[in-house]
This record gives C-alpha cells, sequence and structure tokens, in this order.
C-alpha cells in the first residue's frame, strides 16, 4: 500500500497496547473515514513473551488463548490446589496474538503499516509531526507506547511529556525496580505436571537478598513454562536463573529437553502513573502501554488494562468527548509505593508478605485486590495479616520522602 504524507491516527509499536488499540479503533468504525498508520521497528517479532491474566471470561480471540486454568497449587504453602473460581487464568502466546490480530487489521484499507523506527516526535500547532530513520510525516494523533530516541529537540519532547503527565517524567526514580524473568519451555520424558494447576509464586528457591520465585504454568502433563521470576533493583542474569531452573527440574525427578526460551524485564515504578483522569478531547500526544500507566507496579500484569483502556479510549474518540487516562485510585497507588519501598530497602521481607498474603487470604481476593476491585473494609482485612509494622514504617519513611 503506497505511503502517506499525513495521517489521522499513528500507533507507535504494535506490541499489546498498540494492536488492542489498533482493533478498538476498528472495531468503533473510526477507520472508516479516518486513516491509522501503525509503526513498528521490528515486525519480524515471533513469540517473544507470553501474557497472562486472570478473568471471568476471555478477553482475547479463542484463537489466542492457548491454554486456562481453574486452579491454583502453590506447593511452598500448601500440597492442595485452590479453585480460582469465579476466575480463570489465561495464558496467551504472544505469537499467536500477533498473528491473529494483524491478519484482522491488514484486512482494513484505512490501515498503513512502517517498518521502521521512530526517532522523533514534535508536537506542532495543529498536527504531531512524526519523524522515523525513513521518513517523516503528520498526524493528527499519536499514541505512544515507546519513548524515542533522544534527538536534537528532545528539551522540547521531554517539556511534552511533563505537560502529559503533569510531573517530571525520567528514567530514574526514587522507586524503581525490575521484575526480571528467565523462562524455560520444557517438555519431559515422564508425566509430571497437573495440568489443572498453575503455580504463580514459589518461593522455594534461594533468595540471594531479592525476591525471588518460581511460576510454572503446565500446558500437559510433560510439557510446562518454568520460570525463574526476581524483583530486585539488579536485573536477574542468565546464569544465575539457569542454575534455578536445573534445581527445579531436577527436583522433578525427571528427563526433559528444553523447547523454548523466554528472557524479559518489566519495570517496577510508579513513575509511569497517570495523576490526571482526563484529557482533553485536543491532547494530541497520547501514552498507552507501559508509559501510558498500564503495568501495575507491583505485578507487573497490564494485558488486561490495555485491552480494557483500549476500548475506554475508542468510544471516547468516537464520541469527541473527554479521553480517559490509565489513573488508578490514590490508595492504590499508595500500597503499590509501600510495598515496592519494602522491597528496594528490605527484600529479603518479600517472601514473608507475598507468602503471608497467599496463606491468610481467599485467592479470589487476593485476585480482586490486585485487579483493584476490593473494598476499603477488605483491604484492612489483608493489611492486618501482614507484617503491619513493617508497612507502617514504609508509610512513615513515603510521607517523610526516605
Amino acid at each position: 500500500m503506497e505511503k502517506q504524507s499525513s495521517y489521522n491516527y499513528t500507533i507507535v509499536g504494535a506490541g499489546a497496547s498498540g494492536l488492542w488499540l489498533a482493533n478498538a479503533l476498528l472495531e468503533q468504525g473510526l477507520l472508516e473515514f479516518n486513516t491509522l498508520c501503525i509503526v513498528e521497528s521490528d515486525s519480524h517479532k515471533a513469540n517473544d513473551r507470553t501474557w497472562c491474566y486472570w478473568a471471568t471470561k476471555a478477553i482475547a480471540p479463542d484463537e489466542t488463548v492457548s491454554k486456562a486454568w481453574q486452579s491454583i497449587l502453590q506447593l511452598n504453602i500448601s500440597s492442595n490446589a485452590k479453585s480460582l473460581t469465579p476466575y480463570s487464568y489465561y495464558h496467551v502466546r504472544s505469537a499467536d496474538f500477533y498473528s491473529q490480530l494483524k491478519s484482522k487489521l491488514s484486512e482494513c484499507p484505512a490501515i498503513y503499516w512502517h517498518d521502521e523506527e521512530v526517532i522523533e516526535v514534535n508536537d506542532l500547532t495543529a498536527q504531531v509531526e512524526v519523524r522515523t530513520t525513513k521518513e517523516t510525516w503528520q498526524s493528527d494523533r499519536i499514541f505512544l507506547s515507546a519513548l524515542p530516541p533522544s534527538s536534537s529537540n528532545q528539551a522540547d519532547y521531554k517539556l511534552a511529556q511533563e505537560r502529559y503527565f503533569k510531573k517530571p517524567l525520567s528514567t530514574k526514580s526514587d522507586l524503581f525496580l525490575w521484575q526480571s524473568f528467565v523462562g524455560w519451555r520444557v517438555e519431559t520424558a515422564q508425566k509430571v505436571f497437573d495440568e489443572s494447576s498453575m503455580s504463580m509464586m514459589d518461593f522455594n528457591v534461594a533468595q540471594g537478598n531479592y525476591t525471588q520465585f518460581m511460576y510454572e504454568l503446565p500446558y500437559s502433563s510433560t510439557e510446562a513454562l518454568v520460570e525463574m521470576t526476581r524483583f530486585g533493583e539488579k536485573k536477574l542474569s542468565i546464569p544465575e536463573a539457569e542454575e534455578e531452573l536445573r534445581n527445579y527440574m531436577d527436583r522433578k525427578g525427571c528427563s526433559y529437553k528444553i523447547n523454548e526460551v523466554e528472557i524479559g524485564a518489566i519495570p517496577m515504578t510508579p513513575q509511569f502513573d497517570m495523576h490526571r483522569k482526563y484529557l482533553s478531547p485536543k491532547e494530541r500526544i497520547i501514552y498507552i502501554g507501559t508509559l501510558g500507566g498500564a503495568i501495575k507496579p507491583t505485578t507487573g500484569f497490564g494485558f488486561k488494562r490495555m485491552h480494557a483502556y483500549s476500548e475506554k479510549l475508542a468510544k471516547a474518540l468516537k464520541e469527541d468527548s473527554t479521553l480517559p487516562t490509565m489513573h488508578r485510585p490514590y490508595r492504590f497507588r499508595l500500597y503499590d509505593a509501600l510495598l515496592l519501598r519494602i522491597l528496594q530497602n528490605q527484600p529479603h521481607r518479600g517472601k514473608e508478605i507475598f507468602e503471608q498474603l497467599f496463606l491468610t487470604q481467599p485467592i479470589h481476593r487476593i485476585l480482586r485486590f490486585l485487579d483493584e476491585e476490593t473494598t476499603f473494609v477488605e483491604e484492612i482485612a489483608i493489611f492486618s495479616k501482614l507484617p503491619i509494622r513493617l508497612f507502617l514504617k514504609s508509610l512513615l519513611d513515603h510521607l517523610s520522602g526516605r
């Protein structure tokens, strides 16, 4: 398809947030009379990550859900599986998601695909100028899931960021950790996995002055994703992870082969939290994905939030009304900040906190709490069973800015 010099919409990044938004624009009928440019610098990516979420029903197309579990098994806490009812825990392979959504979007003649890197964005008087490694065009609105690299106009761009977030945005923050992980998709010679139950946080691994755990998603009795995860200022190295993964599989007492490897890191920080609930209908630069606050800082989950935000944003664009952000209630932002401060200053306490949470609370309440859907009374019940003095000290440190 021949490229144009201007588009009504430009989405930078064709990951989960970008494709969800493009799909929402299409389904809301916004592409009947408007053009959309989707820019991605890594269009040949395959299965580069796994997305999981819990919900009462699947949000992704059926073809993209490779597995769903109805129970959770935390062997470090109990040998009995717990029902996830009313939820199921869904697994989406990114390769399946990319293929399904791109196939659907490619049928729309109003969508143009650019395989290149955006290096600069300039907010002009009436439009936004987008400059890539190959060309330049203008757009009425741009949706950013990644920041362009430094450019000659970086100072002006930083001012645009700060105006949008209503606070300075930088790569540094008083609270900044990494959720880093290395996973193996393994196939075993014997039946060693319980395919009906997943494991979210198994702390039977060396902590090493971090908060570290194993994550197990069994696809069958002989195949599973086993993943080593770390919450910490220093990212988990591949050799460190491989040692723990080998130990974990050795405890299964079986021979196995590794079919796929998954490596990644997610920022755990409140710096992308939106302090505004709404944007002006005339806002031209809109942040999505991690930059827009999609990732919950203390869990790393964001796939479901990206979907929900895309739906709300597309509807608001259609109605030409004030635009929603991924603003979160203050108390949940505070809870995250308190936990992040503990994990940063006393990382060895993370195991104690999470194990107490799973030991003392019904799993459905935990999931609702992580989805920020609990009542204040329920939250008091949750914190009353956790090391309250530790959280009170974290609150004092938070209020004093220490």
